[in-house]
Order: structure tokens, then sequence, then C-alpha cells
């Protein structure tokens, strides 16, 4: 018995020693490359930040043209159209604003929604700084007597209306800057509605009458000097009032996602490398000012 006693001691003190020599070791390797691991993670976090690391810039991106509605009877229609390409994946380029002279024209439009009928206006945007005018995403209709249809920035706030009548949504823009931000205002005949990023934040009842006249991506209807300082992505413009699920769901979708509910969608610029317009709608943009299409950016 007590042979096996000292057996059973020899065998507690040897692990003991084991796990004594693995601590040592442990601590011993932390002491000597801790610092080196730390600086990795921090490098690897500052790389993420940046958008180097960022999962999303190693999914495939789609070129040009890509994804688009075919309508076979034409403009217009709604007759057996369709979603036809690639759909889907992160653009290959968004366009470029430089905040001065840049912005895209889209024409007058005859199928885009007036009058105080239904309607959906959806985009993308990324800011470059925090706004000194007001800046809008995509805006068409008439400033002299200022029927018009927006959604864009303010100084303070997020907003979606024609002029005279619109919500704002009051908000630190600061929060916002360098970052994609997804915004979307619905008008069902009477009731309007804003959404960012898929969350509702204002809503109202009000009336306009919106007037055919020109459409501009980056820039106001009027002509001040009022241009956006940043990037734009996926408009969408509809002639109906999206519910808050499609919102969501093109949300979603991201920078890439295609448009829902294409009996009702009237205009579509993905600027992925282009101004055309994808709903077979024919509203081409032109060019003007500082617009390029940048392929390296940090998509959300």
């Amino acid at each position: 018995m007590k042979k096996i006693k000292e057996i059973k001691e020899d065998e507690e003190t040897s692990l003991f020693e084991e796990i004594k020599f693995k601590s040592q070791a442990a601590m011993e390797y932390l002491m000597t490359y801790g610092w080196a691991i730390l600086i990795i993670a921090l490098a690897l976090g500052v790389l993420y930040s940046l958008g180097i690391m960022n999962p999303k810039n190693f999914i495939p991106r789609s070129p040009p043209g890509s994804c688009f509605v075919f309508r076979p009877n034409g403009p217009g229609t709604t007759d057996f159209i369709s979603l036809q390409g690639t759909c889907g994946y992160l653009p290959m380029y968004v366009a470029s604003f430089n905040g001065v002279n840049g912005y895209i024209d889209c024409g007058t439009g005859s199928t885009l929604p007036l009058g105080n009928s239904p309607r959906t206006l959806c985009g993308w945007a990324r800011l470059n700084a925090v706004p000194t005018c007001w800046q809008w995403i995509v805006s068409y209709g008439t400033p002299s007597t200022y029927n018009a249809s927006f959604i864009g920035f303010g100084t303070s706030f997020i907003n979606f209306g024609g002029y005279i009548n619109d919500l704002m949504w009051f908000v630190n823009l600061q929060n916002y800057v360098n970052k994609w931000v997804f915004i979307c205002g619905t008008y069902n005949g009477s009731v309007a509605k804003l959404y960012v990023n898929s969350d509702l934040k204002k809503q109202g009842s009000f009336s306009w009458n919106t007037i055919q006249y020109r459409c501009r991506i980056g820039r106001q209807v009027n002509d001040l000097a009022e241009f956006l300082n940043g990037s734009i992505a996926n408009v969408q413009i509809y002639n109906t009032a999206l519910t808050p699920q499609e919102i969501q769901y093109l949300y979603q979708q991201g920078l890439g996602g295609a448009p829902i509910r294409l009996g009702s969608l009237v205009g579509w610029w993905p600027l992925n490398g282009d101004a055309k317009d994808y709903s077979g709608n024919n509203l081409h943009g032109t060019i003007y000012g500082g617009v390029t299409f940048v392929q390296n950016y940090n998509p959300p």
C-alpha cells in the first residue's frame, strides 16, 4: 500500500510539474510575441475600418449593363416585362460627384409620376462632408413653382418631398459622412413617408402638384450652385408607394440590388459605370461637370 501511495504521489508531482512547465512556456510565448500579436490585431482593425479588409470587397462585382429590365413592347409598356442579365452582385463602379459642378441630367421623362399621383424615390448615397447647402440624390419637376419631387440632404437633415411640402428628419449628419446611407420616400396620394436605411423616420399628410420638367441626379432641379459632394448608386423611381417590407428588401439587397415591382418601375439608374436608365424607359442621363465612376469604393 505504501508503494502504491508513493507511485500516486510521484504521478501527481509529475503532472503538476508538467502543468507548471506548460504555463511558464505559455507566459514566455506571450511575453515574447504578445506585442506582435497586438500590433497585428490593431493593423487588421485599421485595414478593416478603411475597407481594405472588408469581406464584401472580395465578392465578384458586376460590369456595367449586366442587369436590365426588358420591355418587349417598348418604353412605358408593362406587358411581359422581365428582369434579365446577371443581377444582385455589387456593382463594379459607383458614381462620384465633386460637389462643385457635377450632376446628371435625365431629361423630362413623361413616365415619371406627376401631379398628386403615388410615387417612390430611392437611392444610395455617401457624403464626403456635412452639406453646407441642399444636396439631392435625385429630383425632378419644376423649380419655378416649387412643384418638384426629391430625396436628399439639407445642412442638418435628410428629407423627401417637393419644396413647399416635404418631410425633414433632423439628425447629426456627421454620423453619415463617409458612410453609405439608403434613403427612400414613398407617397400614396395623401401620406408621405421617409425611410432611412429602411427605418421609417418621418411621415405626414400633404399633397403637391409635380410638373413634368427636368430630372437630375446629384443636383436640384433649379439652377442654383447646389451639388452633391459624395457618391451615389442605384437610384430607382416607381409610380407607386412601396410597402415597408419592400423598402426593407431593397435595403437588404444593397448597392447592387435589382428593382422590384417592375410594372411600376419608371426609372432605374444603377450608375455602375454609366448614366443609362436600365428600367427600359430610356430616361438615359447626360453627365455634366465633375462626375466620375469609381471602382475602388468601400461597400456598406
